[in-house]
């Protein structure tokens, strides 16, 4: 009888191919079940200038999750790219491959520490916000040294980018680090630090997203303090110059002017648009060991009259989008509003005085920043704020309005982190960080925008704010090439060294600027790489 040999022959040939099937299936798109994506293929920014639609994009909640992530996108020849909820206007997270969304990456973590005495570390997704009710609640309370203004930012998001308070010594946020893990191109886990390699760690600590997936950051952190937070409403004629300017930093912990656009405009006088009638917002902020003005409670009710009336202005000024002629009769009278209740002084926790303005995700704005050192006197601080103020007179003269909300003006240190836009030798130097916003697609504003990025680029060889809006700008990639030279030749060292595959380099406005301040020959190479 040869039947039963055949079927038994029959039978191995057929688990033999489903066996080789499978496996082939397996190989073609590696299936590992912690790196799935989301079913949701579509993503934005914050104010909805960038929708993209990727090949996938993935939420981690786990370490394991974000090397899963790193070896598929090896394996299946993908690039990617990050992003947090945060106000990232800049292209920094679009790809066409991979998405990596680290909001569920949340946990924190206080401890101990034999040098730094307290230390905190808190996953890539964390936001700020509940990084400060973590320290706030540890028994003793700590705090960050200085932080962003919105308190929903995310803690990756605001190291990767460079991002800053308004507290002249701390300078950017990353320069209260003391180390930070990163998932790198091989899918292993990398710990950056002073201790371990100060080189390396200047470059990790503003990286852009190109050294690999930030899992989490350990900043230094300090007993809780309380800052006098002071606000005063003070006519620009006659205060605004250097020698203010410089007595209020040397007497403060730190400063932030804010100019409201057209404040003084009087719609029945017979010269409604004088600059002379203008106020300039004045904050500073001063340590003292004085309790506290407000209760929990008044503070939260604080936060919410604030939250309403953000959503009130908003509206107002989006309608200035049909009609830009009504800016300067609208946004003096949110001025007028605003400042009825007149000068103030309260004390604050630090993080509450950090964060004076509660986030309102529904009010959507462009924003521009430049970043430009400051003269010894602080002569070209004064110089610059007034040149932004009557440029928007002289938009004005020709019927166009390109700012409707705020004009703010900070002076941070300097840092050696190397892509930072505030990157200096000297450890000393002060940079003015000069901040625009408006309503978002407000006419003219592109405009305006490339007039002030010249005018800057050409006086101090500025940089922009990587996370705001630089790319439209005239040539900016051949300009941060030229001004950044130095700088990334010394970060393409340890970018190459972690990432030689290349598959964090995925941002077009990067590229542009790497290979131009690499050569050519670093061109070519990249144009062969393909995901």
């Amino acid at each position: 009888m040869v039947i039963k040999p055949f079927l038994s022959f029959l039978l191995i040939l057929i688990i033999s191919t489903v066996y080789k099937s499978v496996a082939v299936s397996i190989n073609k798109d590696l299936v590992i079940r912690s790196a799935t994506p989301i079913d949701n293929k579509t993503w934005e920014n914050w104010n909805g200038a960038i929708d993209i639609s990727p090949n996938a994009i993935f939420e981690p909640s786990t370490l394991k999750d974000l090397i899963d992530i790193v070896k598929r996108a090896k394996k299946n020849h993908k690039t990617i790219r990050c992003a947090a909820q945060g106000h990232t206007t800049s292209s920094l997270s679009v790809t066409d491959h991979y998405l990596v969304v680290v909001n569920n990456l949340n946990k924190v973590k206080v401890q101990k520490h034999p040098k730094y005495g307290w230390t905190v570390t808190a996953e890539a997704g964390t936001s700020l916000a509940d990084l400060d009710q973590a320290l706030r609640t540890h028994n003793p309370p700590l705090t960050l040294n200085s932080e962003t203004v919105f308190d929903s930012f995310r803690v990756s998001g605001v190291i990767a980018v460079g991002a800053h308070g308004a507290k002249t010594s701390s300078g950017i946020i990353a320069d209260q680090l003391c180390s930070m893990k990163i998932v790198i191109g091989s899918g292993e886990v990398c710990e950056f630090s002073e201790e371990i390699n100060k080189s390396e760690f200047n470059a990790a600590k503003v990286n852009l997203g190109l050294l690999g997936i930030i899992y989490s950051v350990t900043f230094r952190v300090q007993p809780m303090y309380n800052l006098l937070m002071t606000d005063n409403y003070i006519p620009i004629k006659g205060w605004l110059n250097a020698k203010n300017i410089k007595k209020l930093l040397k007497s403060s912990d730190g400063i932030e002017l804010l100019y409201w656009p057209f404040n003084g405009f009087i719609q029945s006088d017979s010269n409604p648009l004088d600059p002379n009638r203008d106020l300039v917002w004045v904050k500073n902020w001063v340590r003292t060991d004085k309790q506290v003005s407000l209760s929990q409670q008044q503070l939260e009710q604080v936060r919410e009259t604030q939250r309403q009336g953000i959503i009130q202005q908003y509206q107002l000024l989006s309608s200035l989008l049909q009609t830009p002629e009504a800016t300067p009769n609208i946004t003096a009278t949110i001025w007028d509003n605003f400042i009825s209740s007149g000068n103030s002084s309260l004390i604050f926790e630090a993080p509450d005085a950090f964060h004076y303005i509660p986030a309102e995700e529904s009010a959507k704005f462009d924003l521009l920043e430049f970043g430009f050192k400051v003269d010894p006197d602080f002569s070209n601080v004064a110089t610059e704020f007034l040149f932004a103020i009557q440029t928007l007179y002289e938009f004005a003269k020709q019927g166009k309005f390109p700012v409707n909300y705020i004009i703010d003006l900070r002076i941070i240190k300097s840092t050696k982190a190397l892509l930072s836009t505030t990157f200096d030798n000297d450890s000393e130097a002060l940079y003015c960080q000069l901040d625009f916003e408006t309503a978002y697609r407000t006419p003219s504003w592109e405009e305006f925008g490339k007039l002030m990025a010249k005018r800057y680029f050409d006086k101090y060889k500025a940089k922009p704010h990587w996370a705001k809006e630089w790319e439209f700008i005239p040539n900016v990639d051949s300009y941060l090439s030229n001004v950044l030279s130095n700088q990334i030749k010394q970060f393409e060292q340890v970018r190459a060294k972690y990432d030689p595959d290349k598959i964090f380099f995925d941002n077009k406005s990067l590229q542009d600027i790497f290979n131009k301040a690499l050569g050519s020959k670093n061109s070519k190479d990249s144009k062969k790489k393909k995901y």
